[in-house]
Formats: C-alpha cells, structure tokens, sequence
C-alpha cells in the first residue's frame, strides 16, 4: 500500500488528481487481468461442454467408457464433461482401473461425485457391481438417476460420507475382491488408517492425493506411505500427454479451443498412488 501511495503522489505531482486517478485504475485494471483470463477461459471451457453435451448426446463416445451416459446436470466438475465425452478425463487412472478390473468383481468409490467412475465403470461392465460414497445430497441424488439412466441402478449402492470406519460398512468379503478408488480432496489423510489398509490388503487402492491443498501435506504423504506399504506396492501415476489428432470432431476447432476440450482445470499437475496387494 505505501508503494501504490507514493506511485500516487508521484502522479499527483506529475498530471494532478485527475491524472493521478487515471494511473492508478489503469494499474488495478492490470492486476485485475489474469482473473478476467481466467473467467475467460471457463466461459469458452463451458461453452465447449455445452456445445459437446448436446452434439454428443451426454454419451461418451470414445476411450473404455464409450456409450455410457453422463448427466447433463453437475454438482462437481461441470467444465470436465468435455474431457469425459472423448475418453481423455483422467486417461492415467483409466487405464490403472482397466488393467486390475478383470481380477476384482467390485469398485468401491470415495468421493464419487455425480458417478462417473461408480456408475461408468459398471455400466461399461469392467465392474459388476459399486458401492458409491458421497457426501453430497444433490451428488447422490445425481448418481442415482445416472445409473437408473444407464440401467444399472440395482448394481450401484450409494451411500453417504466416507467416514473414517467406512469399511465396516462393506463385507468383509467385498473387501477382499474390490478395487478401493478414492477422490476425497485431501480428506484421504484422514479416512486412511491401519485399519483400511488392513481390510483391503488383498485389493487394489487407488488414491488421488491432494497434499499440495491440506496443511503439512509433505508430513501427511509421508505418514500414508508408512501405512500403505505395511500391505501394499505404490505406483505412482501423473498427468500425461494427449493425443487430440485422433478426434474429427475437434479438426476446426482452433488450438485453444481443442486443448480446452482436454483441460481438467486443475490447480496443479495431478498424481495418483496405485496400491497393489505385496502378499
């Protein structure tokens, strides 16, 4: 503040008060400008799933979920429908499900959000049956008409926050044929115990990890590596490239525009712990 007031006088000095302002907003306007980019860039994002949703039919049409329907409405992630609609959201973790799917009968999702891996997977059939966490009324009220939608409502239970005991809510023999996905945004440090680990030492974890966005997050990664390696092996797996030539439907699109239709709006580059069973 003592800058912009000295920065003040200076133009008080050199041009009078009426100048002087003029400096100043033009300033502020300047500061102001990476959020007016970035309000920017979410309208044409949003507008690019809308244009998406309604070409598309809310139907995925590329990557292992093709033909699955996603909602037209959100209560998380709406600029992600566009990634989601060609198969390029979270391609990483895609890919880790699909190679541990065949051996386990069961997805377990934290933090499903509006379904699109616990009722996606499923009604693609890598998975038989999910059980869906989320602590959102309006989230479960959205999973539940997508999987009515997708014809799979008897095969996903939806339940509501993942507590820290929330295995006891699973059969034992669930927890021993499952893959466990779990998108907490930083509540993953908490859920996570001996005791979970311990309840799926035979299956597959997989854990988004947002240490970057909870206090003492270094310490916090570390202490989860301790427990997790007492019962599993931790891969770990990072945003990667896209290929974006492979899609007509972006070709007159300008550049901005298809790396858009790609972007997963994060404030940082993703990771992910893949935790298979050591036994």
């Amino acid at each position: 503040m003592a800058i912009l007031g000295n920065t003040f006088k200076k133009h008080m000095e050199e041009g009078g008060l009426s100048h002087a302002l003029g400096q100043y907003f033009r300033r502020l306007l300047g500061l102001l400008n990476p959020f007016r980019r970035y309000l920017n860039m979410n309208r044409q994002s949003q507008a690019l799933c809308d244009r998406f949703m309604r070409e598309f039919d809310a139907t995925i049409h590329y990557g292992p979920l093709k033909g699955v329907r996603i909602p037209r409405k959100s209560h998380w992630g709406r600029l992600d429908k566009a990634p989601m609609l060609f198969g390029l959201y979270e391609q990483e973790v895609l890919q880790a499900l699909l190679e541990v799917a065949p051996r386990f009968p069961h997805f377990i999702d934290l933090g499903a959000a509006d379904g699109y891996y616990g009722v996606g997977m499923v009604a693609a059939g890598h998975f038989e049956r999910s059980t869906c966490f989320e602590i959102s009324p309006r989230g479960r009220q959205l999973i539940a008409e997508n999987a009515r939608e997708n014809g799979v409502a008897e095969k996903v239970e939806i339940l509501g926050k993942a507590e820290p005991g929330f295995h006891s809510d699973i059969s034992a023999d669930i927890r021993q044929k499952s893959v466990l996905f779990v998108d907490i945004e930083g509540a993953e440090f908490d859920v996570l115990s001996d005791d979970v680990f311990a309840a799926f030492a035979r299956s597959v974890i997989i854990v988004e990890l947002h240490d970057w966005a909870v206090p003492d997050g270094a310490a916090k990664l570390a202490h989860l590596r301790r427990l997790a390696e007492k019962t599993h092996t931790i891969r770990e797996l990072t945003t990667t490239a896209r290929d974006l030539s492979v899609f007509p439907e972006l070709d007159l699109l300008n550049d901005s525009e298809r790396w858009l239709v790609c972007s997963e709006h994060r404030g940082q580059r993703m990771r992910w712990w893949v935790m298979t069973p050591a036994a």
